[in-house]
């Protein structure tokens, strides 16, 4: 079985609980609509990462609704996370950072940098009527990332 579509939306409270089992639908699904491990990698990290980042920002640790889309589409596969919690402002999001030193990689606010880098680019929009609508397409090909 191929899936091609994927959505799970879950009310998710700020404990490892609640995220872990959101985490591990996704991860499932994702097994399934490729085989490819460089993209199971990347799509795994961002379910993780944005995940927690929407219940801990998004919401300031309370529960909220949190949606996770897969699409395969042909060569890629389009990832998209949307929360309805305060949102985000596109224009104070860090794609840049490099680490020069091991001590920038302690710093926290690596998920849009390295998930920008390792995809075809990182889309942040509002999210009708207030939230967060993330979305990235995740190459099947092989892509060599430097100045992580």
């Amino acid at each position: 079985m191929d899936i091609q579509r994927f959505n799970l939306t879950a009310r998710l409270d700020y404990n490892p609980e609640s995220l872990d089992k959101f985490v591990d639908l996704c991860e499932q699904a994702i097994l399934s609509i490729t085989e490819n491990t460089q993209a199971r990698f990347l799509l795994k990290t961002a379910v993780d990462e944005l995940t927690l980042n929407a219940i801990e920002h998004g919401y300031g640790k309370e529960p909220g609704l949190v949606t996770v889309s897969l699409e395969h589409c042909g060569d890629a596969v389009r990832f998209e996370i949307s929360d309805f919690g305060k949102g985000i402002d596109p224009t104070k999001v860090r794609f840049d950072r490099i680490a020069r030193n091991e001590d920038d990689l302690y710093a926290r606010g690596w998920a849009f940098s390295i998930l920008d880098k390792l995809s075809e680019g990182v889309e942040i929009t509002g999210n009708d009527p207030h939230g967060s609508r993330i979305s990235l397409l995740v190459p099947l090909k092989e892509k060599i990332i430097v100045d992580l």
